[in-house]
């Protein structure tokens, strides 16, 4: 969620300054969270009672059809490595280049898509298969439940001692008055508020403290998702943890842009002080809407002298496009977090996962200190670890085509 890194190759300037990096049109995204929430994790109930034919068949579905509409001339194959839709995609498609794996973007009506296929064994044969930027293996598509969704993930870690942070789930079209108040006095404060389902840190208000800034940001967080979940706002760096074949692929940690005060200058023109100062691979800190928000839920205005020895953060988001610090440090980590992460993604059942954490030290024990896992990624962004501004690159997309030998 959290960890926004130059995912798309072809990122355009928001306007919504809370979608950040990732724009999306709100109406089309509330109406759809509706019937997410509603149908998805019942369909994951259902889809365990399908038998194995009928999942074959729809398994077989997107072959037929790319087949049928490449007949028409609507679909088109690509072998344009750099036509690749998001960084995610190239790095697998790079790797699977240097493997000798023949690999193809599909280009619906002159526009490539982030879907692909690659000739891999299959059945005791090679051919096409087809994939969503990451080419999981057909036994580990089905998912028994939707781990994206940010409450059935906290439930079903909580229930399994899986750290995890206060949280109380609701809807947009049914708070109102007294449940508000129920909730926000019910959190430990300070509080956040976001969609239950979605990512990249789209409308998610940090720092919550007073009951008016918990209201404002159920309504911009409502813009985009029918459904919300307040959490506790655990205090620490952003990380995220990626699992492959159930082995630690990958460990990355991640700062937000901070000031720190001198008494002397305000916090407009630290700001300017710190792009002065910022490395050619980070993006300038945007004087956006949701800044002065932030900053709003701190008690100052960007024309504030921030007090000398004073920090603060921001933003919520991290990454070199916001202006932040990353590290690539799995040769850092506390063993003592090993196992809790390999428990967690043993619980998803999935072969590629991402958990996003809020962590205040990770080179010290877990136990010794409070942290929790914030969200699960079904298909997280592997480019994170190839991109930090500090430590060193994992081949994360040779691990995944390492589980098709």
């Amino acid at each position: 969620m959290l960890l926004n890194e130059p995912h798309k190759l072809d990122q355009k300037q928001s306007i919504c300054s809370y979608c950040g990096d990732a724009p999306l049109v709100h109406s089309i995204s509330f109406l759809e969270s509706i019937v997410t929430v509603a149908l998805d994790n019942h369909a994951k109930i259902f889809l365990k009672y399908v038998p194995r034919f009928v999942k074959d068949f729809a398994d077989a579905v997107p072959e037929y059809l790319y087949r049928t509409l490449a007949s028409l001339g609507t679909v088109k194959f690509s072998k344009d490595v750099n036509k690749a839709h998001t960084f995610r995609s190239k790095i697998i498609w790079e790797e699977a280049v240097r493997r000798g794996i023949a690999m193809e973007q599909v280009v619906f009506m002159g526009r490539p898509l982030d879907y692909y296929r690659a000739l891999l064994p299959q059945e005791g044969r090679i051919k096409y298969y087809y994939f969503e930027s990451i080419p999981l293996r057909p036994e580990f598509l089905d998912m028994s439940k939707n781990w994206d969704d940010k409450v059935v993930m906290k439930e079903e870690f909580r229930k399994r001692d899986i750290p995890v942070p206060a949280y109380a789930e609701f809807s947009f079209l049914s708070l109102f008055g007294g449940s508000r108040k129920r909730i926000f006095s019910e959190l430990p404060k300070p509080m956040i508020v976001k969609p239950r389902v979605g990512s990249r840190g789209r409308h998610t208000i940090t720092n919550i403290n007073t009951f008016k800034q918990f209201k404002e940001g159920v309504g911009v967080a409502g813009e985009i998702c029918a459904h919300l979940i307040a959490e506790e706002h655990l205090k620490g760096n952003v990380c995220r943890a990626t699992i492959v074949d159930g082995k630690l692929a990958g460990f990355y940690m991640g700062r937000p842009p901070t000031l720190l005060g001198d008494g002397k200058k305000t916090i407009i023109e630290l700001i300017a002080d710190m792009d002065k100062k910022r490395s050619s691979r980070v993006e300038p800190i945007r004087t956006w809407e949701e800044l002065h928000a932030q900053i709003g839920r701190s008690g100052f205005v960007v024309d504030d002298i921030l007090p000398s020895g004073a920090t603060l953060p921001l933003s919520h988001r991290i990454g070199r496009l916001f202006g932040g610090t990353t590290e690539e440090m799995i040769d850092d980590l506390h063993p003592s977090f090993l196992p809790i992460f390999k428990k967690a993604a043993k619980i998803t059942g999935l072969s590629v996962v991402g958990f996003d954490c809020i962590i205040p030290d990770p080179t010290k024990d877990a136990n010794s200190q409070k942290w929790g896992i914030i969200e699960c990624n079904t298909l997280p962004f592997i480019d994170l670890h190839y991109f930090a501004l500090k430590g060193k690159p994992r081949n994360i997309a040779g691990m995944i085509w390492d589980m098709w030998k």
